[in-house]
């Protein structure tokens, strides 16, 4: 019963996290303060008050629109509140002996949160956001590092230096900030797991933009935010690590 409550507050407490996140990925990237003003609704702008501002609850009880002008509230708030909650959830349990290692973790799911908002909305990766993320991996894998911590040094610049000689010199539809990200992915994962997130990156990436194409909700032509799918792929091969380092290793 007490273990129960225990991982129900976790979970609640990363949903809140979540909530948070959600505002520094909306207001960051066009100059807002996240402090002042307080929250208010993006359609008639009614400052909110604290009962509705309680993760997914308010959602649910509001029937997914504000309260005051009945526009719909986008569904991105309650899925970024519930999957940080899962993941504070998923860390604490897994991560419970190593808690340097759950912290790391907990400082990449935030960062990606706050970028995956801001590109979606804006197609914008903050500058001043992304030197935070920078120090945040280069110190981390200081501390946390299986290889040496020059492997990672190494594959960040690699990265960095290869997908920005494509962003100068090509066609290439990738953006400046996603060819700093993939530096910083590079520097998180490695040569090998970064190629790996990037296969699967590209690969969700025409899953989903390929329908979309065919029912001609987007044109071929036209950007689509990359960051998220980058994060999806390094999630999928930071955590399946042991795995594919043992694939590595065998083939």
């Amino acid at each position: 019963m007490q273990t129960g409550i225990l991982f129900l507050l976790i979970w609640f407490t990363g949903c809140c996290f979540g909530s948070f996140l959600m505002v520094i990925g909306l207001r960051v990237p066009v100059h807002q303060s996240i402090v002042y003003p307080r929250s208010y609704c993006p359609s008639c702008h009614s400052t909110l008050h604290f009962f509705e501002l309680i993760p997914i609850l308010s959602y649910l009880i509001q029937r997914g629109r504000c309260r005051h002008c009945q526009q719909h509230i986008s569904i991105l708030h309650p899925l970024a509140e519930v999957l940080t909650g899962s993941i504070f959830l998923y860390t604490f349990y897994t991560y419970l002996f190593f808690p340097k290692e759950g912290l790391f973790i907990i400082g990449l799911v935030s960062f990606s949160l706050i970028f995956i908002i801001s590109d979606l909305y804006y197609q914008l990766l903050p500058d001043r956001l992304m030197v935070f993320f920078f120090l945040w991996v280069f110190l981390g894998r200081l501390v946390i590092h299986p290889h040496p911590f020059s492997f990672y040094l190494f594959s960040g610049i690699g990265f960095f230096s290869f997908f920005y000689l494509l962003y100068q010199f090509s066609s290439t539809s990738i953006g400046g900030g996603d060819v700093k990200l993939l530096g910083i992915i590079g520097m998180l994962l490695g040569y090998d797991l970064t190629l790996i997130a990037i296969m699967i990156a590209c690969l969700s990436a025409l899953l989903v933009n390929f329908p979309l194409v065919l029912s001609k909700k987007n044109n071929y032509r036209n950007f689509i935010p990359f960051a998220p799918f980058i994060f999806f792929g390094s999630f999928i091969a930071y955590s399946l690590q042991d795995i594919f380092n043992t694939w590595f290793i065998m083939s």
